[in-house]
């Protein structure tokens, strides 16, 4: 077994796995793949590939399956904003079948998408001291609602106007009670889009009387972001050549 070098994280043969959950949104489908060919452009000689958990193909198994054929080592980035049944499983399952995979930890929460939160909070019209929903998917798992909570605590940090997680589905309180709760005092609420992409739940945020940010989307932010994940994951990795 050799254990390769941080350095050889950008050299010929390596690939880097983006791997989101999978939407039938057309343009949720672009900012995957958006965001797939502007990683490639940060890492010259690296393979970056998407794959998909649920809807779209191809799915992780199968792409992870051929570069381990090719013997080829391989950093999976989850392009998800927290932990959750598919980091914790699905993902898991994947690394512990090759020694030449290893797997980043989840975007979120870190600064940089404060910083992302931030932006599009004002293309928005939001003010900073207007009170802020950051609304995110949801996850029955507490590891997902406790990341949701840190990323609301470094958005908070950042802004004068207050900021309240809330979940679109399977954690609480839901969008409809936090909108419902911080509305009493008659200030207007402002809903941060904790999402990755335009879809299904981001129809659900804009369906509510609230100004709603658009989702992360295609900032070149998050492409930096996946970045800083691969080589990271890349240095704690060991990889059996």
């Amino acid at each position: 077994m050799v254990t390769d070098s941080p350095s050889d994280a950008t050299g010929d043969g390596r690939a880097l796995v983006v791997v989101a959950h999978g939407t039938d949104n057309p343009e949720g489908q672009a900012t995957v793949t958006w965001l797939r060919d502007r990683v490639a452009e940060l890492l010259p000689g690296v393979r970056v590939l998407d794959a998909y958990v649920d809807v779209q193909q191809p799915r992780l198994h199968d792409v992870v399956e051929q570069l381990v054929q090719q013997r080829i080592p391989t950093v999976i980035v989850p392009d998800l904003l927290s932990t959750g049944y598919h980091v914790e499983v699905d993902i898991a399952r994947t690394v512990a079948r090759s020694e030449l995979v290893t797997a980043a930890p989840p975007l979120g929460p870190d600064p940089i998408l404060t910083g992302i939160l931030l932006d599009r909070l004002a293309e928005a019209g939001v003010a900073p001291e207007e009170p802020v929903l950051l609304a995110a998917a949801g996850s029955s798992r507490e590891t997902g609602v406790t990341a949701v909570r840190r990323q609301t605590e470094l958005l908070d940090a950042a802004r004068p106007g207050h900021v309240t997680a809330a979940y679109i589905s399977a954690a609480r309180p839901s969008v409809e009670e936090a909108l419902a709760a911080a509305g009493t005092d008659g200030r207007r609420v402002a809903v941060a889009s904790y999402l990755l992409g335009r879809g299904f739940f981001h129809d659900k945020l804009r369906s509510h009387d609230a100004v709603v940010s658009e989702p992360i989307g295609r900032h070149p932010q998050l492409a930096e972001l996946v970045r800083a994940r691969y080589l990271a994951a890349y240095a704690r990795g060991r990889f059996s050549q």
